[in-house]
């Protein structure tokens, strides 16, 4: 792409990027880094030294880490147009995940003293601090959801959490990746999901892809247990 194709692109679709001025927008897209990377590959490191932000173009991403058995938790996983960011505003921060490549995956880096240079202006400092705003609503979202106790609604809450973070009404998600993001056995994740469709709320399409039939019964669901 073009230099304006890609700063276009930015501009519509990545909310870091879109409520900058547009001679912000130029200046960030000039200086990014571009990265394909394949399934499996990591793009940080858990304690890593968290100096730039990631835009996903393209493509899944998990950030994860493991506690003292080894086990792996799933903080979130992200996708087209995502963004991690929120590390690098702390001096001298670390990720505190790792962040895995699920499917082939397509980003851009933006490294901080680039983005320095851009946030010193009040009014881009201003819409930055709103949009960490909304990063800790989302999260406090997702605290409740796994606070929830009954399995099925935890899950009905995830399935929303995911579709209103998806395009479409398809999410793409093996069972061990859901299992590990709510805190659940894959084979409680696995019978729930079966009773759901067999109550019509999805439909299991298989290669770890499912759809969402009844959105207001998922919700009825999650919030009603």
């Amino acid at each position: 792409m073009k230099n304006r194709e890609v700063t276009e692109f930015f501009a519509h679709h990545v909310p870091l990027i879109r409520d900058l001025p547009a001679e912000m927008q130029e200046i960030l897209v000039s200086r990014m880094k571009f990265e394909d990377l394949k399934r499996g590959q990591f793009i940080f490191n858990e304690g890593e030294v968290a100096d730039y932000i990631v835009i996903i173009r393209t493509g899944q991403v998990k950030l994860c880490n493991f506690d003292g058995d080894g086990r792996e938790n799933i903080i979130m996983i992200l996708s087209d147009e995502d963004t991690i960011w929120e590390s690098m505003f702390l001096e001298n921060s670390r990720f505190p995940y790792s962040a895995v490549c699920l499917t082939k995956v397509n980003i851009c880096k933006i490294y901080r003293e680039d983005f320095d240079r851009v946030v010193k202006n009040s009014d881009a400092a201003m819409r930055v601090i709103l949009l960490l705003s909304r990063k800790l609503h989302d999260a406090n979202e997702r605290n409740m959801l796994l606070s929830t106790k009954d399995p099925i609604a935890r899950l009905a809450g995830f399935l929303l959490y995911r579709r209103d973070r998806s395009i479409g009404d398809i999410i793409d998600l093996r069972l061990e990746d859901i299992a590990a993001s709510i805190s659940l056995r894959v084979e409680t994740v696995s019978r729930k999901l079966g009773e759901m469709q067999d109550d019509g709320y999805i439909e299991r399409l298989g290669y770890g892809k499912l759809k969402i039939l009844d959105y207001a019964g998922l919700r009825e669901l999650y919030q009603s247990r």
